[in-house]
């Protein structure tokens, strides 16, 4: 595959990269834990659980992870990178199958859309998909993975609002790319999260809508600073339903966290 090839597969990447680190404040603000006390319950809980007192807010996060995704089906696996931005976008970098089945791409969200494009070999087309139906898409995998990743951006601090369902679930409504989107929770009693559930935006069904999305989170991945977020789970459409387990298409395990930016971290990387 000739350098040119791998550029053009990689520029609206890197260009929703560079506009997801515009306007990163210098010092964002601290967390306190007292701005807590009006929240219920299992919100309480959870950002108790996981930010440690006076924790930076950071609206942004590096991830790596490893895992498996069902295509047509047939589980593969998968490594990759991500760069995830609280309201603003994405970019999710990752290697799939092996041998004979492999796959390379990106998907992205950003000010400018979303984008998808993945290629058998890194060369033959396999996915590729823009436009409103895959930006509004993208915009509720955002709101679902900063509940996983980001914590940071469910305070009060940050302007989250929350509402008890009962002592184990509460909703946090989300500002994911100009859309506001409800989340429920479920949190055990230490804190840690345990499964999420929203209204997503399905493009690929016929015609488009709404659809319920959701996951489990099975256990915590705590970064540097003594956050605490996601370490690994199960992601699937008709989440809580009877369909849920053919609904499945994501198994991932956090293997590594740190903040984004200012840095480009994930663009500057060579890639494997």
């Amino acid at each position: 595959m000739g350098l040119g090839t791998v550029r053009a597969m990689y520029s609206f990447a890197r260009e929703t990269l560079a506009a997801l680190s515009a306007k990163t404040e210098e010092e964002p603000p601290r967390f306190d834990v007292d701005s807590l006390a009006d929240l219920p319950s299992p919100a309480r809980r959870f950002l108790a659980h996981a930010l440690p007192p006076g924790t930076p807010l950071a609206d942004s996060l590096e991830l790596e992870m490893t895992g498996e995704i069902a295509l047509r089906g047939r589980w593969m696996p998968f490594r990759a990178r991500q760069v995830l931005r609280a309201g603003r976008g994405f970019v999710w970098e990752a290697f799939v199958g092996r041998k004979l089945m492999r796959f390379r791409g990106a998907d992205a969200l950003g000010p400018g859309g979303a984008r998808m494009d993945f290629r058998l070999y890194g060369v033959l087309p396999v996915v590729r998909a823009s436009g409103s139906d895959i930006a509004r898409s993208a915009a509720g995998r955002l709101a679902a993975e900063t509940v996983v990743w980001l914590p940071q951006a469910l305070t009060p601090q940050r302007q989250a609002r929350w509402h008890g369902r009962d002592d184990e679930r509460a909703i946090v409504t989300i500002h994911a790319a100009g859309e506001l989107i409800d989340v429920e929770v479920t949190v055990d009693e230490s804190g840690a999260l345990r499964e999420l559930s929203l209204q997503r935006w399905d493009s690929g069904m016929k015609p488009p809508s709404p659809r319920t999305f959701g996951g489990a989170m099975h256990w915590d991945y705590v970064l540097e600073s003594g956050v605490r977020i996601a370490g690994g789970g199960t992601v699937g459409w008709d989440w809580g339903t009877a369909a849920a387990a053919e609904g499945q298409f994501f198994r991932y395990a956090t293997t590594s966290a740190r903040p984004a930016f200012p840095t480009l971290a994930l663009a500057a990387k060579a890639r494997p």
